[in-house]
């Protein structure tokens, strides 16, 4: 059941290229942090330094998502896809280069922040381009499809870097990793169909996305869920410090991305009676409860197994927020709107990262397991709070 929604949406050669490319194209997403940091640590000896590079990247990211879908929404995708194409890798290359030279401080900075900013917006175009591919009858499985590329990106992206780190050392495999993502953000924006590039009329903007009261709530419980997936980055490697192996903080990191990646296909491939907002109770539900199990879990073996159960719902939560984003604007703002969610997605991660830390310990992950629990129930009472104000679709509803 599960292969034939997706063989359905698969069929079109456009859709099975941008799914291609759009998975190399976010390989920096996946694996661009940790190169960065064994680059600037291995030429500046400064784990601060390549930490506030990384952070840069991020945060500029996360900024500048909303401004790139607004930028998709009126003057079509194309454009800005292959000029990210070409500056993010240049300024992950650039990074590289002035590592090796000892390069201020600042200057690195600069240059994350430039990364940053024109990282492509890979996933806000396949959520339009797939959505509309897909039409009203099967949404579900067009943005399960996003999330199902962006896990494998995430999981094979630092396979890849470490790869060529064992053959050739981490400058190499940055540079390596910036020109498969360039490669495939070209190709990415070769592909999409040119009444994208048109965008949409001027007076359908009304910039108003914000002011909806569902896209409020969608952006704070998007935020709330990003806050499980920060707390979780910081409680996993302090887990395996403690257990004396920080290098299984990598593995125990990949099953959850695995976790996600079969919910995701699963979710994807089955048609729901129960409408979005349901659907997402039930989810949210389930990932509050997943998360709370990981703040007892005794061994690696343990971790990992509930970590892996803790994706089955994390990505199906993710895909239904889409729903329901697509179901509170209008195509026109589309592309922001998903920006906005991305936004909310990066700060909600970045907060309770830094919350995380503040009240872990080494050798004491529990903490951190216990921010992302809250954060998952916090995202579960917003939407049983908000439940009538999610069903209302005063935009084109989204498709069950």
């Amino acid at each position: 059941m599960a292969a034939g929604r997706y063989r359905v949406l698969l069929r079109s050669p456009a859709v099975r290229w941008q799914a291609l490319a759009g998975l190399l194209a976010q390989t920096t997403q996946g694996a661009g942090a940790i190169g960065i940091i064994l680059v600037i640590r291995g030429h500046h000896g400064s784990l601060a330094l390549a930490g506030a590079v990384v952070g840069a990247v991020s945060i500029a990211g996360g900024l500048a998502r909303p401004a790139q879908g607004r930028f998709i929404d009126r003057h079509g995708a194309r454009g800005l896809m292959a000029a990210t194409g070409i500056v993010h890798p240049a300024a992950v290359g650039a990074i590289v280069a002035l590592s090796d030279a000892r390069a201020p401080g600042g200057v690195l900075v600069a240059l994350g922040v430039l990364a940053g900013v024109s990282l492509p917006p890979v996933s806000t175009c396949m959520r339009v381009v797939w959505g509309a591919a897909a039409g009203d009858g099967d949404r579900t499985s067009a943005y399960s499809l996003v999330y199902l590329t962006q896990e494998l990106a995430v999981l094979t992206g630092p396979l890849l870097l470490s790869a060529v780190v064992a053959a050739s050392g981490p400058s190499t495999a940055l540079v390596a990793v910036a020109i498969v993502t360039g490669v495939g953000t070209l190709g990415f924006a070769a592909s999409l169909p040119p009444d994208l590039d048109r965008g949409a009329p001027p007076h359908e903007h009304g910039g108003a996305v914000l002011r909806a009261p569902g896209m409020r709530v969608l952006l704070a419980t998007g935020g709330l869920v990003g806050a499980v997936i920060g707390a979780i980055a910081v409680g996993v490697p302090t887990f395996a410090t403690a257990h004396h192996s920080p290098a299984a903080s990598g593995l125990l990191i990949a099953l959850l991305s695995i976790g996600g990646i079969a919910g995701a296909a699963v979710y994807g491939g089955r048609r729901w009676a129960l409408a979005p907002t349901g659907r997402l109770l039930l989810f949210l539900g389930a990932l509050t409860i997943a998360t709370a199990v990981t703040i007892t879990a005794p061994t690696f073996i343990v971790l990992g197994a509930l970590l892996a159960l803790v994706g089955l719902p994390l990505n199906p939560s993710l895909t239904t927020i889409s729903l329901l984003v697509d179901s509170h604007v209008t195509a026109a703002t589309a592309a922001e709107a998903f920006g906005w969610l991305s936004t909310g997605l990066a700060g909600g991660a970045g907060v309770s990262s830094a919350i995380a830390g503040a009240v872990t310990h080494p050798g004491q992950p529990r903490p951190a397991f216990i921010v992302a629990a809250v954060a998952a129930l916090g995202a579960t009472l917003v939407v049983a709070a908000t439940r009538r104000t999610l069903a209302a679709t005063p935009a084109t509803p989204a498709a069950a």
